[in-house]
């Protein structure tokens, strides 16, 4: 009977185990049925413990894909980075401007797609070329087309534009 206990104990703590790990995985919505060819969440996938800022050339011009998003590639010093800015409603509601060959910044969460391509999810933009700046996300990856519990559009820290009138100017 002990024999059983222990083994009952150590398949149950093997499987709270594997659905732990499954909700570290859950954020980036790997597996899902309808998350297109990246395999990512874009809208809930922020991860805080994957935050990095990437540089570089901006070298398409923005375009939707993957449930309504907006997404950008920049060549950096390492590669190509795809930049998730958001859903498109939000994006040409901001108006932003990204032109090939401008130079940008961008934070955010990073994530290898299961399609082989690195993404950022962004949670701030500087576009160096133009001097504009965005905050798309508050700190915790909340997006801000989301509403205020998700950092709102403010002028200020946590969410919105931080200059150019709502808009990325060249």
């Amino acid at each position: 009977m002990c024999k059983d206990r222990v083994t009952f104990f150590m398949l149950f703590a093997l499987c709270l185990n594997v659905l732990a790990a499954g909700s570290a995985w859950a954020g980036f919505g790997f597996g899902g049925d309808n998350l297109g060819k990246s395999g990512l969440d874009f809208t809930k996938g922020y991860d805080i413990n994957t935050v990095t800022t990437v540089s570089g050339s901006v070298l398409s011009s923005p375009r939707t894909e993957e449930n309504g998003n907006v997404f950008v590639d920049i060549k950096t010093g390492t590669g190509t980075v795809t930049l998730s800015m958001g859903k498109s409603s939000e994006w040409q509601r901001k108006d932003l401007q990204l032109r090939p060959n401008d130079q940008v910044s961008a934070k955010g969460s990073q994530a290898q797609g299961k399609d082989g391509k690195t993404y950022l999810m962004v949670q701030k933009l500087d576009n160096r070329s133009s001097g504009g700046q965005a905050v798309l996300r508050n700190e915790r990856g909340g997006p801000t087309w989301m509403g205020v519990n998700s950092g709102g559009m403010t002028g200020g820290p946590g969410g919105g534009m931080m200059r150019g009138g709502g808009r990325m100017m060249r």
